[in-house]
């Protein structure tokens, strides 16, 4: 079966989202990029081609990770979506939480190498993993 490549990824850092975008595009995937979650949430609503796998910042202005994960969590159209949070840094005490929340992927950004080798490794692990 084809899985679709088609992921979303939510950052407010511009310098994330181009780093992101330049290791999914090697990795062949179709990557849609947002600086809001309002407005990520509006296009999940409205695109009936639902990404394989949606990429969350955890600190967000207006609407943070955790609140847009609890939002797709709880609507039936979105809730099987496999989702990973990425931050620069988060307590431990929140992997719990997360894993919870039906989150099995958090990626701490360091440096880009070792950024891209976790994106690469979560996104083929993911895929392999996706009911999409």
């Amino acid at each position: 079966m084809e899985h679709s490549k088609k992921i979303y990824y939510l950052d407010d850092d511009l310098d994330d989202l181009g780093f992101f975008k330049e290791i999914a595009d090697d990795l062949g995937f179709d990557v849609t990029l947002f600086l809001d979650g309002r407005i990520m949430l509006q296009t999940l609503a409205d695109d009936e081609d639902k990404p394989a796998i949606i990429i969350l910042d955890i600190h967000m202005p207006v609407l943070n990770g955790e609140e847009i994960l609890a939002i797709i969590r709880k609507d039936t159209n979105l809730k099987d979506i496999p989702i990973a949070m990425i931050s620069g840094a988060y307590p431990k005490k929140l992997v719990k939480h997360y894993n919870e929340m039906g989150v099995k992927y958090l990626v701490k950004r360091h440096n880009f190498k070792e950024f891209k080798e976790a994106i690469e490794s979560v996104l083929d692990e993911m895929l392999a993993n996706s009911k999409v």
